[in-house]
């Protein structure tokens, strides 16, 4: 009988009415027994009751704001009338904008209220994983001092730490800055958002600047405080951009300040120690409006770098770091030239480095000689000597400069790829051939930098980052490397979880000195996780690539409907930024419950090179979304999702692309989450008042182009919202954002409500009888078939989020409960089975825990913060970690014979598939599967993830939101608990793609060892009953 009914669903359905008539049967001959019985069926009643409230299924959703409508009617440069009913939301002094968003918010956490469990299990979920004993890598000074950081269990923000390096070890650690501490303090304990955005030490690391930023808008206060004393000194410096640099001496350092209304970084200061601040003095200032300014100091420590730069043009000047001439003023390597950018580094303050693009794609790097202090104005292009040409398929994203080694990291068909190059003769211990070089060295000229090997890598789908995680020990390290032969980076990929490691560029070993730690029950085994790297075909024709990653025992290839995996699909696509490949702790509870992560390589970013980036900018952006939608569909018909497990994901500009995609196409997905969007693009970018506007122009497009404005005009996300069956859809954006305005979401959300109905009731997702999603017709009046949530939350942020480690963890586990909800995942992560789940002794409350059954006792253990039962345990302080069972789905056995038998679990009771068969996935059923860029997996501000600075910049941040972990327990009772036997019991029938498989005694279905499909006559009816009574 078990056989049978484990071959398919349908062999049970056809079982269901003998079932009920013997039910029947039992309670009339042994009515004694009916407690017993109900307690069976009510555990599946139940569960497929809580289920459905976790995943928001036919609950009624309480009313949605009402924004009015009060048409700005406006004729524009192209003479069109447009028509703008919300452009009122742009007033943050309103009272009645600042209410709207009010009850957006409220309306937000209402609608989610049904996931409060599930919220507070995937925050518990994430603290179990953090490491109580995480610390950056060192960095050990000359002077014996090692400087780290770290976090504490129960501290929102980090601890800033040294120790004395002695013989014997270190000594006694001092914590010399607690942002806590800073966060705590009368300046910023009323602020709404906090964060340490900066930190610099002086050449002789007695003198530490910090910036702080108290509202999110990326405008810092820099503190300075003396190290040795503790003290903080008088100086202070308002309003500056997030770079600072110190002077050679130590007694002057560099500052970027920002111009009010555009917020761009346009003017150089230098401001001396001890001295007020309104005697510093202006060393540059950029006019144009079209750039702004960036500042570094050379990894030498020879110069101040300073970086003016547009969106395709840019020019360095430079200053002396140990000049103290008051007349001493930055000069230009090279002057700006249109559509010519570049960078410079200094090899001993002899040479300069230049990566430029100049007449190429690509990239390009020379050699020039860096001018003498007082030395007259020199052509330096003239001077300069090619060190690697330019290639048209490997592009060259940055560099580094030591002593005897210049280090370049190029990236090629979406590859990144270390090239070591030798400056000077390296020790005896250089003695090893040089391996073969990949392709990307073809084109490599011979001369003076022809002797070089590139750094191998074992895995095919990573990450490279050159430099440290930490930005402190980042910048720490630039000051003891460049005399070192040692390169330090950073190593991730989907399923590695971060390293920082030291490659000896002679010996060509590498030391790991740091390495994330995954803490928590089960054990991190990358092993369990396959990442791959797949190609989808454009519509025209172009390969698209994408990086996928998936739990190998919940990945069921082939799904259709319901029965597929949840996958969730994330890209950027613009301003050349790549979205690399990188582990997420947070995404390990979408893996778990069978999610499948995709990152989609598509043209606007430069993971194929600058040409991929062309391709996808101004009047080519349309190519963004259409390789978008070309990814989404190769996911689905390769059997890996479906539409109706299927949500979308991009932040910042990459909400541009998540409001076009949906706009496009909503038959194909069934969720949309996107953070701080960018999303009124031709209203925005006609608007040069609206900070960063003009510096855009060279990315989007200036609209006042007519060519511009009518592209624009077809894939403006705010423009083109229409009546038509939307995805399910949360939109997060921070009122002090100051790289995309509050009223972009704000706007967006109120246009896209006055097409949603007021009310409606959650149900899954319409499809055809083939799976396949139906199609929209454009021409539809209203919305009255539309079923699904628009959820909107603006909080007192910036473009960030919440910057505290347990804020960002519950805004992140809202976002996760919004995606399992409304793509039916499973609720409960799924622990692989191992030995020990399959003989650990069952009782009522595990069993239900091993099946994935979020039951109302779960539900008041969640609530009550203790187990009942045993097995789940969540403390009553929620920043304590949450200690889980092993939840695999194992068989069991029931004895014959007895009404209420010894259940015991049966070893190998689902046995893992292949790829491609078909007919297993493992998620379907609650508590069998389960990152995100929420990147964004899902990754903080544009210049600390190593992207070009823009106003649209992405953050490794993945999560804004704020998740709601209380409810009453009343919420979530049963409508069964009161329901007596003989009222018409009745349970759902679920798909499920497995089938947990019973075994009995060999009283079964079976006839001469082979399956046979039970007949309908007596002695079948017989068997069916005894299968029933032993269940029960």
């Amino acid at each position: 009988m078990d056989l049978f009914i484990s071959q398919s669903a349908d062999n049970l359905l056809s079982l269901l009415p003998d079932m009920t008539e013997s039910i029947r049967q039992l309670l009339v001959h042994y009515p004694e027994i009916y407690l017993g019985v109900w307690e069976k069926l009510r555990l599946i009643l139940e569960e497929a009751e809580t289920r459905d409230k976790l995943h928001g299924r036919n609950i009624e959703l309480p009313s949605p704001p009402v924004c009015a409508a009060k048409p700005d009617v406006k004729v524009n440069v192209h003479g069109d009338e447009v028509v703008d009913n919300y452009s009122w939301l742009k007033d943050r002094e309103n009272p009645e904008v600042l209410k709207y968003i009010e009850d957006e918010n409220q309306y937000a956490i209402a609608a989610l209220s049904h996931t409060e469990p599930l919220q507070k299990l995937l925050y518990n979920e994430f603290v179990s994983r953090l490491d109580a004993d995480e610390e950056s890598a060192r960095v050990t000074l000359p002077d014996g001092w090692s400087y780290y950081s770290k976090s504490q269990v129960g501290l929102e923000y980090r601890l800033h730490c040294r120790a004395l390096l002695k013989p014997h070890g270190f000594d006694e650690e001092q914590i010399y800055l607690d942002e806590n501490e800073i966060a705590q303090s009368p300046e910023y304990e009323y602020s709404t958002f906090f964060r340490v955005g900066f930190l610099r030490h002086s050449p002789d690391c007695r003198i530490l600047a910090y910036g702080v930023d108290g509202l999110g808008n990326e405008q810092f206060t820099t503190f300075f405080k003396d190290l040795e004393t503790g003290e903080l000194l008088q100086d202070r410096l308002s309003n500056i951009y997030e770079n600072l640099e110190f002077s050679s001496c130590g007694r002057y350092v560099y500052y970027l300040t920002l111009e009010p209304g555009t917020e761009r970084a346009n003017k150089l200061y230098r401001h001396m120690l001890g001295t007020s601040v309104e005697q510093d003095k202006v060393l540059f200032e950029e006019k144009d409006e079209m750039f702004c300014l960036t500042m570094t100091k050379s990894g030498d420590g020879k110069f101040i770098l300073i970086n003016s730069a547009a969106q395709v043009t840019s020019e360095t000047l430079f200053l002396h770091a140990d000049a103290e001439e008051d007349d001493a003023l930055p000069r230009v390597i090279m002057p700006r030239k249109e559509g010519v950018t570049y960078s410079a580094e200094s090899h001993d303050g002899k040479y300069f480095f230049v990566l430029t693009n100049e007449n190429s794609k690509n990239n390009w790097l020379f050699r020039t000689p860096a001018p003498k202090r007082h030395s007259p104005p020199v052509d330096l292009a003239s001077l300069r000597e090619k060190v690697i040409p330019h290639r048209d398929f490997v592009l060259i994203e940055d560099f580094q400069v030591r002593r005897r080694h210049l280090v370049v990291f190029e990236r090629s068909n979406c590859h990144q790829n270390v090239r070591v190059i030798e400056l000077a003769p390296a020790s005896d211990l250089y003695h090893e051939s040089r391996p073969e070089a990949p392709p990307c060295s073809v084109g490599l000229e011979p001369g003076p930098f022809d002797k070089y090997h590139y750094v191998s890598f074992s895995e095919t789908v990573y990450s490279l980052l050159p430099e440290s995680i930490n930005e402190e020990v980042s910048n720490l390290s630039k000051m003891t490397l460049f005399d070192t032969n040692v390169l330090r980076f950073t190593y991730s990929s989907l399923v590695q979880p971060r390293q920082v490691i030291d490659y000896n560029m002679d010996t060509r070993e590498s030391f790991i000195v740091h390495t994330e730690n995954i803490a928590g029950s089960p054990e991190y085994d990358a092993s369990n996780y396959e990442q791959l790297r797949l190609f989808s075909t454009g519509l025209d024709g172009t390969a698209v690539p994408m990086s996928i990653v998936f739990r190998k025992d919940l990945i069921g290839h082939g799904g259709q409907g319901l029965d597929a995996n949840p996958c969730l699909l994330y890209t950027y696509g613009a301003y050349g930024s790549c979205t690399d490949p990188v582990f997420s702790t947070q995404r390990l509870s979408l893996l778990d419950r069978g999610f499948i992560y995709a990152i989609a390589h598509v043209r606007g970013g430069s993971d194929m090179g600058m040409g991929w980036y062309e391709e996808g900018k101004l009047a080519k952006k349309p190519n963004t979304f259409l390789d978008v939608i070309s990814c989404a569909e190769y996911l689905i018909k390769e059997g890996y999702t479906s539409p109706e497990k299927l949500a979308v994901y991009g932040r910042s500009a990459g909400g541009l692309m998540v409001g076009a995609v949906v706009n496009m196409r909503p038959d194909l997905f069934r969720t949309a989450l996107t953070e701080v969007p960018f999303v009124d693009a031709v209203n925005t970018m006609l608007d040069s008042s609206i900070p960063w506007t003009a510096f855009e122009w060279e990315e989007w497009g200036n609209p006042a182009d007519p060519e511009i404005y009518q592209i624009m005009k077809h894939y403006c996300p705010y423009t083109n919202v229409k009546p038509q069956k939307y995805p399910n859809m949360l939109v997060l954006g921070g009122m002090n954002d100051p790289r995309v305005a509050f009223f972009e979401p704000l706007k967006w959300v109120a246009k896209l409500r006055s097409c949603w109905p007021a009310k409606s009731t959650t149900s899954p997702h319409s499809t055809d009888n083939d799976g396949v999603p139906k199609s929209q017709d454009d021409g539809e009046e209203g919305c009255s078939g539309d079923d699904r949530m628009l959820l909107l939350r603006i909080e007192e942020v910036g473009h960030g989020g919440s910057s505290g480690q347990y804020a960002y963890l519950e805004d992140l586990a809202f976002e996760y409960a919004f995606l399992i909800s409304t793509l039916q995942a499973p609720v409960f992560r799924i622990d692989k089975e191992d030995e020990t789940s399959r003989s650990e002794p069952l009782t009522p409350s595990t069993i239900r825990r091993k099946r994935g059954y979020f039951t109302n006792e779960l539900l008041n253990e969640l609530e009550s913060g203790g187990p009942q039962g045993g097995g789940l345990g969540i403390e009553s302080d929620h920043r304590q970690p949450f200690i889980s069972v092993s939840r695999a789905a194992p068989s069991i056995s029931i004895a014959s014979g007895s009404a209420g038998g010894t259940i015991t679990p049966v070893a190998g009771s689902v046995p893992p598939l292949a790829r491609g068969v078909g007919a297993f996935t493992v998620g379907s059923r609650v508590g069998s599967r389960g990152g995100s860029a929420l990147n964004s997996g899902l990754n903080s501000g544009r210049s600390s993830a190593g992207l070009p600075s823009s106003s649209r910049g992405d953050s490794p941040k993945q999560g804004q939101g704020q998740g709601q972990g209380q409810g009453p327990q009343s919420k979530f009772k049963s409508r069964f608990d009161e329901l007596k036997v003989g009222e018409g019991l009745a349970a759902s029938h679920n798909r499920r793609r497995s089938t947990t498989l019973l075994e009995f005694s060999e009283k079964g279905s079976k006839q001469g060892g082979k399956l046979a499909p039970p007949s309908q006559g007596p002695r079948s009816q017989n068997k069916l009953s005894e299968w029933i009574a032993n269940f029960f």
